[in-house]
């Protein structure tokens, strides 16, 4: 604790260490170079020793109880502003603020007499708690700084993915500006997928997942559906499914660079939007009739009255029975297996596919019959 007769002593020790204000500045430079992106020039050199001597000006008034001008009080949270837009982490920032106090400390010291030992012993508290304090309105600068910069990237991402989904054929220039902002390569392998609205909390609790890695991860609102954008490496299906477990959604083919994203988008969009049950990731392999069915619009009904206009007449339990065979056959392609899910002889089931056949003229154990037919009973109403 400072003591009342002290203060004539501290002044003139930190007054000494003031007339040789440069040699702090010269110290500083030097031992901050030694800290990774300081090293590299992520700040220039002439900006580095600016802001060191009026760091210096600052704590040594600070430290000396005398006023600090308006022009010096700014300069904590100017720096910590500064180095975020530099890019310079902030553990390594704070390293090289925390020099101040070692240079200071040392400078004091090597200018002190025998008889101020006493005096350095009751104000090493002050010195500290000033380059503390200092080094706290650095931070606080420098965290409000990074965040105001993320929101601005965010926003730049959110207006560019904006501008890549509106249309099919996306503009080279704006494509490359994209993956800038976004930190990935114009010809990266990308997962899209689409989830309606409601379920965007599930959605982003998967991005979250996949950014937990590292990896480029991006959320986009297109108003009818949320648009997830995922950097890919490795084999499609099976790992996506892991990727997207829980999450009802479609999921676009995968997007081989950002220019395809669109595309993949659009696809993944339309899954959702035809598949109103949705209790996992579907992928378009797996959606194929009703998206079909979706883009056949006003023929629908046509295709439905040319292919299955012989069932018209036929008995409601008896039409019940036939098209449940046929369905069956369709998943599984195996007469015994649709005779065990239908609890029927596998001749029942044979008759039944004939009968279907005499009526509609489609043989469904005919693989090209069969996806007609699929298709006409998911046309269905």
């Amino acid at each position: 604790m400072p003591q009342p007769w002290d203060g004539d002593r501290w002044t003139t020790l930190v007054g000494r260490l003031r007339a040789d204000a440069d040699v702090l500045v010269t110290e500083f430079v030097d031992r901050v170079r030694a800290i990774a992106p300081y090293g590299r020039g992520v700040v220039p050199h002439e900006l580095l020793e600016a802001d060191a001597d009026r760091t210096f000006d600052y704590l040594l008034r600070r430290i000396a109880g005398q006023p600090v001008p308006e022009r010096l009080l700014d300069i904590g949270p100017s720096i910590g502003r500064d180095r975020a837009r530099r890019g310079v982490p902030l553990n390594d920032l704070l390293t090289a603020v925390r020099l101040d106090f070692r240079v200071l400390w040392a400078g004091l010291r090597e200018r002190a007499d025998a008889d101020d030992e006493p005096v350095l012993v009751a104000r090493v508290e002050d010195v500290w708690a000033a380059v503390e304090d200092y080094t706290t309105q650095i931070q606080m600068s420098y965290q409000a700084e990074s965040a105001l910069l993320a929101r601005e990237r965010q926003g730049e991402r959110t207006m560019l993915v904006a501008a890549l989904l509106a249309g099919p054929d996306p503009d080279p220039d704006e494509v490359e500006r994209l993956a800038v902002a976004l930190d990935v390569d114009v010809d990266a392998d990308l997962l899209v997928a689409a989830a309606s609205p409601a379920a965007g909390t599930a959605l982003r609790r998967a991005a979250d997942r996949l950014g937990a890695d590292g990896r480029m991860v991006h959320l986009q609102s297109t108003g009818r559906h949320v648009v997830l954008m995922a950097r890919w490496e490795g084999t499609t299906g099976a790992p996506v499914r892991a990727a997207l477990a829980g999450v009802p959604c479609g999921v676009g083919p995968m997007a081989h660079g950002l220019a395809n994203v669109p595309r993949s988008a659009r696809i993944a969009g339309e899954i959702v939007d035809v598949s109103p049950a949705l209790t996992g990731p579907r992928e378009l392999p797996d959606a194929w009739l009703p998206l079909t069915v979706a883009r056949l619009g006003d023929t629908a009904p046509d295709l439905v009255a040319v292919e299955l206009a012989g069932l018209a007449d036929v008995p409601a339990r008896e039409r019940e029975r036939l098209l449940a065979a046929v369905r069956a056959y369709a998943v599984t392609g195996s007469v015994a297996q649709v005779a065990a899910r239908l609890y029927c002889h596998r001749n029942t089931v044979l008759n039944r596919l004939r009968r279907f056949t005499e009526l509609t003229g489609r043989d469904v154990t005919v693989p090209a019959d069969a996806a007609v037919v699929l298709l006409a009973l998911e046309c269905l109403p």
